[in-house]
């Protein structure tokens, strides 16, 4: 009789948070464990506008470049991405994909897993969130109370 491996495909969701990094690393020993692939997942829930922020106006103009509050936010995503991604690699994954969403953070993790076939959802109990998260309820606690799948809250 075959042994066939009860995780193939792991979401670990990331906003570059120190329980975000534990979420990463206890998926990346998992996935060396039973030889499966993480898919990172970062969550953009806005983009910002496609200008110059005023407070940036005087530096651009000083350095003779336009950094608009997008192109912030996407460096700020590459690099939590970018770290993640390493951290993964460090802790054994050998096979790892990051993605970046925009929207909802919840419903983003969630439509991922479901497009890439997830056995496991792994994320960090509390992120960079705000009053906001806290009112309305955190990304983790919506994510497992909603997914299909197996979910890890790491603290």
């Amino acid at each position: 009789m075959s042994k066939t491996a009860m995780i193939k495909t792991i979401i670990a969701a990331t906003d570059g948070s120190e329980a975000a990094a534990k979420a990463v690393a206890l998926a990346a020993d998992l996935a060396q464990k039973y030889g499966a692939k993480i898919v990172l997942v970062h969550v953009v829930e806005d983009w910002g506008r496609n200008r110059v922020p005023d407070e940036l106006q005087s530096y651009a103009r000083l350095e003779h470049m336009e950094i608009t509050e997008r192109d912030v936010r996407q460096a700020a995503a590459d690099e939590i991405l970018r770290r993640a991604e390493d951290d993964a690699r460090e802790h054994g994954a050998a096979d790892v994909e990051s993605l970046i969403e925009e929207g909802s953070p919840a419903t983003r993790i969630l439509a991922v897993a479901k497009a890439r076939g997830a056995d496991l959802i792994v994320l960090g109990s509390r992120g960079l969130g705000d009053l906001k998260g806290l009112l309305l309820g955190s990304v983790s606690h919506k994510v497992s109370h909603l997914a299909e799948v197996t979910c890890v809250t790491v603290r």
